[in-house]
C-alpha cells in the first residue's frame, strides 16, 4: 500500500451529496426510512480510477476495481458522498474489509498528513512477500498497521503468491546487470513508478538490493 493523491473533488459531486446524503444519515443515524438504494458514486469511478492508475488502493494489484467507502457507510453515513472517503479497491480487498471499522481505524491510502500515509506504517519481507509493520512504530501505530493487514487480508495466500512470484522475476533481472548499468537503472525507475502494480514491494526489494 502506498500513498495516492486522489485530487480535487469533482464539481458535480456536492449537488449529489446534498440531494442523496441526508437519506443515508437518516437511515443509519436516525433509524428512519428504508436503506437507500442509490449508488451514484459509481458515476465517478473512471475519474477515481485514473488517480489510482487502475490499481487497488490497498494491495496495489491491477484490478477491474470498484469504489470502497474507506469509512463504511453504516458507521459514517455522512461520508457516503464524500470524495475523500472513496478508494478504488479490488473485489477481494473490498469484500474482505466490508463494514469493519476498528477503534484504531485503518491506514488510509490517501491520508493528507504525511505521517499518516502508508509509507510510514508498512514494509515488506522481501523473502516471503509479506507486508509487515514498519519497525519502530509506536504501540498505537503498530496496532493500526497490524489491524489493517489483518482486516483487509493483505497477507492472504493469493496476495503472497503473486508477490513472491513477482519478487523472483525482479530478482532475476536485478542480478543480471551491474548495479551501475544504465539499463538496470532504467528498469528500476520504471519498476518503482507508482503507476505500476506492486511498486511498493518493488521499491522495498530494490532498496535492499542496492544497499
Amino acid at each position: 500500500m502506498h500513498w495516492v493523491d486522489r485530487g480535487p473533488e469533482p464539481a458535480e459531486l456536492p449537488a449529489l451529496r446534498t440531494r442523496y446524503g441526508p437519506k443515508w444519515v437518516r437511515h443509519y443515524k436516525g433509524n428512519t426510512g428504508k436503506k437507500p438504494s442509490d449508488s451514484h458514486w459509481r458515476k465517478f469511478f473512471s475519474q477515481l480510477e485514473r488517480r489510482f492508475h487502475g490499481l487497488c488502493g490497498y494491495c496495489e494489484e491491477e484490478c477491474k476495481g470498484e469504489i470502497d467507502h474507506f469509512r463504511p457507510k453504516k458507521t459514517f453515513p455522512e461520508l457516503v458522498y464524500d470524495w475523500s472517503n472513496w478508494i478504488v479497491a479490488c473485489h477481494s480487498c473490498n469484500h474482505t474489509k466490508l463494514d469493519k471499522w476498528p477503534s484504531t481505524g485503518y491506514v488510509d491510502p490517501c491520508a493528507l498528513s504525511r505521517q499518516a500515509r502508508p509509507e510510514y506504517f508498512f514494509d515488506f519481507d522481501v523473502m516471503t512477500g509479506m507486508i509487515v509493520p514498519m519497525r519502530g512504530l509506536s504501540p498505537g501505530r503498530h496496532k493500526k498497521a497490524v489491524t489493517t493487514i489483518r482486516d483487509l487480508g493483505l497477507n492472504d495466500f493469493h496476495h503472497i503468491k503473486r508477490r513472491h512470484r513477482w519478487l523472483k522475476l525482479v530478482s532475476i533481472v536485478l542480478h543480471k546487470y551491474n548495479k551501475t548499468d544504465p539499463t538496470l537503472l532504467k528498469f528500476i525507475e520504471d519498476l518503482s513508478s507508482r503507476d505500476q502494480a506492486l511498486s511498493s514491494l518493488s521499491r522495498a526489494h530494490v532498496a535492499k538490493f542496492m544497499a
